[in-house]
């Protein structure tokens, strides 16, 4: 969540016509790896709770995970639509085919596309976990076959496919990020097979401690690199590499996994200080509402360095980043506190 507030803050960051290059690696590059993370950790989730051995209801299964998702979609979608409306002193949102292409692209704000692509990855569960139990004899055949595959998928998708000039396909084409859970398969198989392989992943995690050091030092010098790189040799600005050096590209895709290692080790094999676990447990406990509503301080804030003309510099940065984070934590443990109705437990996503 921390991850995803940087990568939203740094858009903030790049409308400074001198941005801090240093400070843009690390909101936009170096915390790249929180969407995808999110994929993971919903499928290491689901397969934990319902894994493959175990009894599967798919009506069951959906009817909850609906509740949980699709719900607080249409919910936030429709509050941010009327926030916008509202900011912009117009209702043209809300013409019918506007409306239906933002609700079925998750347009509605720049974070909500994710419970679409999350959404897909529910109703296709049948499908996940057939093919899991295909594979699960030949992971170490498949699971590299499938990141070369996903690898080019996502660099054709990212940097070669251009829309085609027929109305019919071209929304589905354009949108394509918002919805096709084909970018994040990888992802989404390799925090499933955690999952059911759990006490297997963190031994072989504990007898490779230093491998994963290294392959997290490469990667962030890797990521770190492409991004200079690309603003040196090919003279790309700021906003240009960050369009460049994302999640999807071939070395954000590497530096998704060795991240995701890394802190997996960290968290299940060291030792941390009771704080931090305190600190983590509680973020973790409101991720989801948190995610929901940061948009809203972000805004705000965002609004408030504009009226009074202030160059979003760093140490501005920095304090829009504390402000949209705690204000966010302390409206999803507010929520939390508060009695409120069943169902708009459910809309805020906190049941």
């Amino acid at each position: 969540m921390l991850g995803v507030i940087a990568i939203h803050i740094g858009s903030v960051a790049l409308t400074n016509p001198t941005p801090n290059l240093g400070l843009i690696a690390v909101l936009e590059i170096l915390s790249r790896f929180s969407v995808p993370a999110f994929f993971f950790l919903s499928a290491f989730g689901l397969f934990y709770k319902y894994p493959l051995q175990g009894p599967f209801s798919y009506t069951t299964y959906l009817k909850r995970r609906l509740k949980t998702v699709f719900i607080p979609y249409l919910f936030w979608s429709l509050f941010y639509l009327c926030y916008m409306s509202v900011a912009e002193h117009s209702y043209t949102l809300f013409r019918p085919l506007t409306l239906g292409k933002t609700l079925l692209f998750g347009l509605s704000m720049y974070h909500i596309y994710f419970l679409v692509i999350l959404l897909w990855f529910y109703l296709l569960m049948p499908l996940w976990r057939y093919l899991l139990k295909k594979t699960d004899r030949h992971a170490y055949i498949f699971f590299p076959l499938l990141f070369i595959g996903n690898v080019i998928f996502n660099y054709y998708s990212s940097y070669v496919w251009i829309a085609p000039p027929t109305s019919l396909w071209h929304d589905l084409f354009v949108y394509r990020l918002n919805y096709l859970v084909l970018h994040y398969i990888f992802i989404f198989f390799f925090g499933a097979f955690t999952a059911e392989h759990f006490p297997a992943v963190i031994a072989w995690m504990k007898n490779h401690a230093v491998f994963l050091y290294l392959f997290q030092g490469a990667a962030v010098l890797a990521m770190l690199g492409s991004y200079a790189g690309v603003m040196h040799y090919w003279q790309y600005s700021a906003l240009s590499a960050v369009f460049t050096i994302h999640q999807l590209s071939p070395i954000g895709m590497i530096y998704t996994v060795s991240t995701l290692l890394f802190f997996l080790y960290r968290w299940e094999c060291r030792s941390l200080s009771p704080v931090c676990q305190r600190l983590f447990t509680l973020l973790g406990n409101v991720s989801y509402p948190m995610y929901l509503v940061h948009p809203v301080w972000l805004s705000i804030g965002a609004a408030y360095l504009h009226h009074r003309h202030l160059v979003p510099d760093a140490a501005y940065i920095l304090c829009l980043y504390l402000f949209v984070t705690l204000t966010s934590l302390l409206y999803s443990l507010l929520i939390q506190k508060i009695s409120l109705p069943s169902w708009l437990q459910i809309c805020l996503g906190i049941k």
